[in-house]
């Protein structure tokens, strides 16, 4: 091989090691095990009346991502067409409703510390900035790897993002080390302020040298705040529905067996999903640039192959642990919940199916919130809901056999993928002159 070629494959090897792909995907893995460490280290470095606070706290953020995804959503729709120089129309809404945002966000940090239930409020000023800090940065993140990173992926600036937010979480972590060593709840949060507040002005810096900087950085028309609030309202009725689909059963079967191990049985499940999904989203996330690319170019065979391919790699890569857990469900189970495992063996085939289905509904449902299909999502959230409301009464009228439940929700998810694998599959050309 000549010395050109060996070259030639040297640097195609290194572009794909420091690709898109490979760093969010670095990135997606560093989440994961942050999440981890920190259930670790937060359930031992603090007493349970104040980690009692902290679930309290971290729940707060899932209840308010919905809208971190709806305005990422939108922002994406809106921008991606101008970031590639087909048309656009997108203005200074978009950094509007980032702002403003940003600014609720930063109120109730401080606000719901003061609120929940049990808080001395400001008679312990320490344990109030600390929890404060802690929420802050719960929210920030969420709203760094929903609103800010679609927005950033408008201008296909993936990889630099993905970079600084490894980076970024690897000071996180190193932050948790500094909680271990110190003792200090306060200097966490701190600490995780910092790096939160340093990493916006990071980004600011690398937006400046976008086309979408320009584009959003524009004047505010009310004709463009409508057709954005109508982009933000589509993505937001997705986003509920989405979280409807995946955390309905837990309400169910709270309200019909209360806190017991049915519950602690379909949650244990529902976190080894979860974990598939994460893997099946940075897949799809990785193809979204070329298919939103090929969909504003009209190039609809390629757009239609694509997201076929995805879907079946995605399909592929959630039987691994569905497989897994219809196998080796019982060991896994005791892994996570050790002398509390109350998932029965029959369970199995229920969980992995579960997670299995995940595998379709997942890229399905990304590519219909990203893609310019508000029609289509409007389908999808539709059915969603009245899908729930029929979930209900089936679990209701089941006799409520924990196993029979979770038949019953593989069937729900079953029906809301398929209607979004359908609806995904009738995306139109991307029309930078619709808005949402």
């Amino acid at each position: 091989m000549s010395e050109i070629a060996v070259r030639s494959r040297r640097e195609r090897i290194v572009g794909l090691a420091t690709g898109f792909g490979a760093l969010h995907v670095v990135h997606t893995v560093l989440n994961l095990a942050f999440t981890l460490i920190q259930m670790l280290v937060l359930a031992r470095g603090l007493d349970q009346a104040r980690y009692a606070e902290i679930v309290f706290l971290t729940a707060v953020g899932f209840y308010v991502q919905p809208l971190d995804q709806a305005i990422g959503r939108a922002n994406y729709t809106a921008l991606r067409p101008g970031a590639l120089g087909i048309g656009g129309q997108a203005g200074g809404e978009i950094f509007r409703f980032l702002g403003a945002q940003a600014l609720l966000l930063t109120v109730l940090s401080f606000l719901i510390p003061v609120l929940m239930p049990g808080s001395s409020g400001f008679d312990d000023p320490v344990r109030y900035l600390g929890n404060a800090l802690y929420l802050f940065g719960c929210l920030f993140t969420a709203y760094w790897s929903f609103d800010l990173q679609s927005t950033v992926w408008s201008a296909d600036l993936g990889r630099q993002f993905a970079f600084i937010s490894i980076i970024r979480r690897l000071l996180f972590i190193a932050a948790l080390g500094l909680f271990w060593t110190t003792g200090s709840f306060l200097a966490f949060g701190i600490a995780t302020t910092v790096v939160v507040v340093a990493f916006m002005a990071v980004l600011a810096g690398l937006l400046r040298q976008s086309r979408i900087w320009a584009i959003g950085s524009g004047p505010a028309t009310p004709g463009g705040i409508a057709a954005h609030w109508k982009r933000f309202w589509s993505s937001l009725t997705f986003a509920l529905s989405e979280l409807l689909v995946l955390n309905s059963p837990y309400a169910v079967v709270t309200a019909l067996l209360g806190v017991g191990p049915a519950l602690v049985m379909f949650d244990s499940i529902m976190k080894v999903c979860r974990l598939a999904m994460a893997g099946t989203r940075t897949l799809a996330e990785i193809f979204l640039p070329r298919i939103s690319r090929q969909l504003l170019a009209g190039e609809m065979p390629k757009a239609r192959r694509g997201l076929l391919l995805v879907t079946v790699l995605c399909v592929a890569a959630s039987a691994v642990p569905a497989l897994a857990v219809l196998f080796f469900g019982q060991a896994i189970f005791d892994l996570l919940l050790g002398p509390n495992n109350v998932v029965p063996p029959q369970a199995a085939p229920a969980a992995a199916t579960i997670v299995l289905i995940s595998g379709f509904y997942q890229p399905a449902t990304l590519f219909l919130s990203y893609l310019n299909a508000a029609a289509l999502i409007r389908r999808v959230a539709q059915f969603a809901f009245a899908g729930a409301a029929a979930y209900a009464l089936l679990v209701v009228f089941s006799g409520a056999r924990p196993v029979a439940l979770l038949w019953i929700y593989a069937a729900f998810f079953a029906a809301v993928s398929l209607v979004s694998i359908i609806c995904s599959a009738r995306i139109e050309p991307w029309d930078s002159s619709r808005d949402g």
